[in-house]
């Protein structure tokens, strides 16, 4: 190659100038994403550590609750005669609290990797206080009782009653896994 003449150093200059532009440019642009994908990955592991934290400073109350929920949550003896006597344990809190049971049936059991659930479907007629009296007795912390289902609306014949639906279980301690 012989000399260059100005206009084609010149040429070259601003080739070579818009050349290096554009490779510092895209390693600018490459270096500013890392950062801030470095920078969203440090601020959701501070925050998994954060809870990871947390959930270890609260280890020894949960450990504390599983304790007390293997030592007092009632195993299923039976499938056959829980679902009776939840079903009269029912009719007599009813009973206890003037409600009154117009239609009732057993519902296959559930279950699930925490618990069995025995259930019954209850349709019934009540005043509002009766109705919250029966509800309280029914769900006692150490009842295992829950609530699966409520429908609730005001008689339609008698403005002083209520008319419920409801899927009440009882929760038993899960089957033992056989490994």
């Amino acid at each position: 190659m012989s000399e260059m003449s100005s206009r084609e150093r010149l040429m070259t200059t601003i080739v070579g100038a818009a050349i290096f532009l554009l490779v510092s440019y895209l390693v600018v642009d490459y270096f500013l994403k890392n950062q801030a994908r470095l920078r969203g990955e440090l601020a959701r592991n501070t925050n998994a550590l954060a809870v990871m934290r947390r959930q270890m400073a609260d280890k020894p109350m949960w450990d504390q609750r599983e304790t007390w929920l293997l030592a007092k949550q009632p195993k299923l003896a039976s499938e056959d005669t829980a679902g009776v006597q939840l079903l009269d344990r029912v009719k007599d809190l009813a009973k206890k609290n003037a409600v009154q049971i117009s239609s009732q049936s057993l519902r296959p059991p559930a279950h699930q990797p925490d618990y069995s659930a025995i259930s019954v479907e209850l349709e019934t007629t009540s005043t509002w206080p009766s109705l919250i009296g029966l509800l309280r007795e029914l769900q006692g912390p150490e009842e295992f009782i829950v609530l699966e289902g409520v429908n609730l609306k005001i008689d339609d014949k008698d403005a002083t009653q209520m008319r419920g639906s409801f899927k009440i279980a009882r929760w038993y301690a899960p089957k033992p896994k056989f490994k």
